[in-house]
């Protein structure tokens, strides 16, 4: 993911490049690390970039620790090098774009911020003013038409292509048995005192009982159900066996369409389970995961042709890094 050579990392990272994230930081030396021909790269501009792929990283759930930081900062600095490059390029080839799709960034951004006081708490952590900000998105943009012209126009993906991508990944396509369910969930925290477990155990004992008078799955769980599934009648859709804790789908694997499960508990709670239907392992079609394979493979080219693109510009171009930035 890091690799400074991939065409997804400079494409995702263009239109804000040097944004500051979430970092508290005090105000940034403008000391130049590297020198892009004529155009300094600063000690700042390093600390926004680092700055945006914490916040990527924190999005995607998966933080990462400083550690590891300070591993990425050559390969963060190489980015850097590398979309001045194009920015560059793009300025000698009179790359325009509109006001309007800055704009539209900008208003894309904000929404990304969550809320006005997300957005505002962003600007005074990055030390940047809205102005500032719009002028490193039109950057972005300008480097992002620049490789749309130059690199993705050109890339076709043939149909053979594809069919030979499909019959030699043939486990990226097999589908492993999926089944749809319903259920009813009785919470219980586990460190829950003795008469609260019985409490819960006997309100899903009296969920059972309805059930096997014949009460309708579906509406006892809008009433009863204490889990967020409960507005749509306990169906949480379709799922593989390890998407579920092992006790609820060794009980939900083992049912048959319509059939209710015995009560199951796990860490939290008491469940009662209808299995409603049931997918068997398979291999995908062709036709249903085409728009995938050719997804992948013209990503793949595009990868591949801008690491080209990128160094002819570099032959051309004098780099200096001027500092050693690893590990600091």
């Amino acid at each position: 993911m890091m690799n400074s050579k991939s065409v997804i990392l400079v494409l995702l990272t263009a239109a804000i490049a040097l944004l500051g994230t979430g970092i508290g930081f005090t105000e940034p030396a403008q000391e130049v690390i590297a020198m892009v021909n004529d155009s300094a790269i600063t000690r700042t501009d390093l600390m926004w970039e680092e700055a945006h792929l914490m916040q990527e990283m924190r999005l995607r759930k998966t933080p990462l620790p400083g550690e590891q930081l300070s591993q990425l900062r050559s390969e963060l600095l190489d980015n850097l090098v590398d979309r001045e490059l194009l920015y560059q390029q793009a300025q000698e080839k009179n790359i325009q774009i509109r006001d309007r799709w800055v704009e539209r960034a900008l208003t894309e951004f904000k929404a990304h911020a969550g809320s006005d006081a997300g957005y505002a708490a962003f600007l005074e952590r990055s030390r940047m003013n809205e102005d500032q900000l719009r002028e490193q998105l039109s950057k972005g943009l300008i480097v992002q038409r620049l490789l749309r012209r130059e690199v993705a126009r050109s890339i076709k993906v043939s149909e053979a292509e594809m069919q030979t991508f499909y019959r030699n990944n043939p486990e990226f396509f097999f589908r492993k048995e999926q089944i749809r369910i319903r259920h009813i969930l009785i919470k219980v925290d586990g460190n829950a005192l003795s008469t609260r477990r019985g409490e819960a155990l006997l309100k899903i004992q009296e969920i059972q009982s309805k059930l096997q008078a014949g009460a309708n799955f579906g509406a006892l769980a809008l009433e009863y159900s204490e889990d967020a599934s409960r507005d749509r009648g306990g169906d949480i859709g379709v799922v593989e066996r390890t998407q579920l804790v092992p006790a609820f789908a060794e009980a939900a694997f083992a049912l048959q369409p319509g059939e209710i499960s015995d009560i199951v508990e796990t860490r939290f709670g008491y469940h009662l389970i209808q299995l409603v239907d049931r997918i068997p392992s398979s291999t995908m079609a062709y036709r249903n995961v085409r728009t995938k394979i050719e997804r992948t493979l013209r990503r793949n080219k595009e990868k591949a042709a801008a690491e080209k693109y990128l160094g002819r510009l570099r032959a051309k171009s004098t780099i200096k890094k001027l500092l050693a930035i690893d590990g600091q």
